[in-house]
């Protein structure tokens, strides 16, 4: 009898464990102004905000090589790299950082980039200003959610050896 509580018990402490960092289907992490320090889970689709995740846009704001109709995990990894590629011609290659550095940013439907949030691990004040000017940079086009214009929210990691 004193096993079978044993095994109870155990089993009670792991679920816990296993349950950590797990996000929903169509939800992501997003940094942004909203949460008071660290990320907020969100939505693909935030109706309220009438903000887009680029996973479910039909149309990218920016140039990609991304095929359509692809999965919604293919779409973002396609999209990430193209993103990170757009922002990685932007900047000074002699920078001596070495961490990673994640980037949020809101492109609205008049093509205009905005609410852009910088990340850096360890943090740098100094590469995050450096990146956020990179990213302003890029040149951005409306994104479309079946066949209408919106406002889309995209996101994107650099990794510094």
């Amino acid at each position: 009898m004193k096993k079978y509580k044993l095994n109870f018990l155990t089993i009670l402490l792991l679920i816990p464990m296993f349950a950590i960092g797990q996000i929903p289907k169509g939800h992501f992490l997003d940094a942004d102004d909203s949460a008071e320090k660290g990320y907020k889970l969100k939505p693909f689709k935030q109706k309220k905000e009438g903000i887009y995740h680029y996973a479910i846009l039909t149309e990218l704001p920016f140039e990609n090589d991304c095929e359509s109709g692809i999965s919604e995990k293919e779409q973002i990894a396609c999209a990430e790299k193209n993103l990170n590629g757009l922002i990685s011609e932007n900047l000074n290659s002699e920078s001596k950082y070495k961490g990673n550095i994640y980037i949020y940013l809101t492109v609205t439907e008049k093509a205009e980039i905005i609410d852009i949030k910088v990340k850096s691990y360890p943090q740098s004040n100094e590469i995050d200003m450096i990146i956020k000017k990179a990213t302003e940079q890029i040149n951005v086009r409306p994104a479309k959610y079946k066949k209408k214009v919106v406002k889309s929210r995209l996101w994107t990691k650099l990794e510094f050896e």
